[in-house]
């Protein structure tokens, strides 16, 4: 039955652990929340692991998503202030809002990079050669009687 839900074990750990990350975010402190995203993480790690579900990509994934999300919390804690008067106005900080696009920049670098990283062809002589050997066993070549003859099938 474990085999079953391997996967979505993970990925509803990954989830409470984002929900609770916004949780924090909201009743704690920044410091703390930071902290409990990069342990949400390495639990993922560690489980995907240990339930022989990991890949690359899907750890490049998780940690790219998981800078979005602190890029995106960083620029609302950091780069903008609400200010008392006049009513409803915003303040944005230039430094705040710097270190969240790097943030978020660093974050989806190796997303990009991967995702358009295809693996090339490379087409090897001998495998050519096996081929046209296949193509002449499985064919003979006309004679100059069948060609009179008329008795053969061209491809």
């Amino acid at each position: 039955m474990l085999d079953k839900h391997k996967h979505n074990i993970i990925l509803l750990e990954i989830i409470l652990g984002y929900i609770v990350y916004i949780f924090l975010i909201t009743q704690s402190t920044f410091s703390l929340a930071i902290i409990w995203m990069m342990f949400v993480v390495y639990v993922w790690l560690l489980s995907s692991l240990y339930l022989k579900e990991y890949t690359f990509n899907y750890f490049l994934y998780i940690i790219s998503i998981s800078g979005i999300i602190l890029s995106i919390s960083f620029f609302f804690i950091q780069g903008i202030e609400e200010l008392p008067f006049p009513k409803g106005a915003l303040m944005f900080h230039s430094e705040g809002i710097a270190k969240a696009v790097f943030i978020f920049f660093i974050c989806t670098i190796p997303t990009l990079l991967v995702k358009n990283n295809k693996p090339r062809a490379v087409i090897k002589k001998d495998a050519i050669i096996n081929k046209i050997n296949i193509k002449k066993e499985k064919w003979e070549e006309a004679t100059a009687d069948d060609l009179e003859s008329g008795n053969y099938e061209p491809l």
